[in-house]
């Protein structure tokens, strides 16, 4: 499953509930809309999860530094390098 997959999945059911509410009916729309919101609930998380040791806060002005020098880099990334010992 690529990482944009759930964000498609979510946004297609949006498109969805929107359809059906101007095609078919409210109680169609309404079953749409709460599947996209049990999907969206129980989705795999599309934000990845960085460790941070304990007492050790990045620096927002650090991090800033190295996404200028490492482009393409996420925040996460960022963050793992800079608070890394």
């Amino acid at each position: 499953m690529s990482r944009w997959t759930p964000s498609l999945i979510i946004l297609g059911g949006i498109a969805l509930t929107a359809c059906a509410w101007l095609t078919l009916d409210l109680l169609y729309s309404c079953m749409a809309a709460l599947a996209t919101i049990t999907y969206a609930t129980f989705a795999p998380g599309i934000v990845g999860n960085t460790p941070i040791p304990r007492g050790s806060a990045p620096d927002p002005s650090q991090v800033k530094r190295w996404r200028e020098t490492h482009p393409g880099s996420t925040v996460s990334e960022a963050i793992a390098a800079v608070t890394k010992r």
